[in-house]
């Protein structure tokens, strides 16, 4: 969403669609020019370990502002990194075609 000229903000919503609660998720918030060259990444903890956990149905929203840049317009694109469920120690990421993969 433009905010002016030259400040562009960037809201990163994810919804836990799984049946238990989220108590930590974390990811990169990735910024590509046109041709999807990578510009910049920056990190985004949507739900922490000392926050109330994000129940099933829930959503949390993280806001990213960027400048905004000449010529054509940036994408941006947000990856999971990390992810624990509430009660369990094992941590994991997430893909696209794997699923969830443990990685700790």
């Amino acid at each position: 969403r433009y905010v002016d000229e030259k400040r562009i903000v960037v809201n990163v919503q994810l919804t836990n669609l799984t049946n238990k609660p989220l108590d930590y998720l974390e990811g990169f918030l990735l910024e590509r020019n046109s041709s999807r060259k990578l510009l910049d990444e920056k990190r985004v903890i949507l739900t922490a370990g000392y926050e109330a956990s994000l129940e099933t149905g829930f959503a949390s929203t993280r806001s990213v502002s960027y400048a905004v840049g000449k010529g054509k317009p940036n994408t941006y694109e947000f990856v999971i990194s990390k992810l624990k469920f509430f009660g369990e120690s094992k941590i994991f990421t997430w893909h696209p075609k794997a699923g969830y993969i443990r990685i700790e």
